[in-house]
């Protein structure tokens, strides 16, 4: 009896550690917003960095085509709002 609560102890904190680095599943040094979308961290207050998850990947280059746009002073890649080309 005690060995199946050993074995039902690790699994759990093996489980519940794993999740804790995941943040959300965004990656190390990345969390989820409130909108699902993955974040660096301190990136929404005015750190001078990328948003780029998960934080260790190179960044990419702008996002393109007719549905996104890039916006230098975010560092992101946003929906385009315009309805005109």
């Amino acid at each position: 009896m005690k060995s199946i609560q050993l074995a039902m102890l690790v699994t759990a904190l093996t489980v519940f550690a794993g999740e804790a680095h995941a943040a959300g599943g965004c990656g190390e040094g990345c969390y989820r917003t409130s909108g699902g979308a993955c974040v660096v961290d301190g990136w929404g207050t005015g750190a001078k960095v990328r948003n780029e998850c998960p934080a260790t990947s190179r960044p990419r280059p702008p996002c393109g085509g007719r549905d996104f746009i890039w916006d230098r002073g975010k560092q992101a890649c946003f929906q385009n709002n315009r309805d005109w080309y």
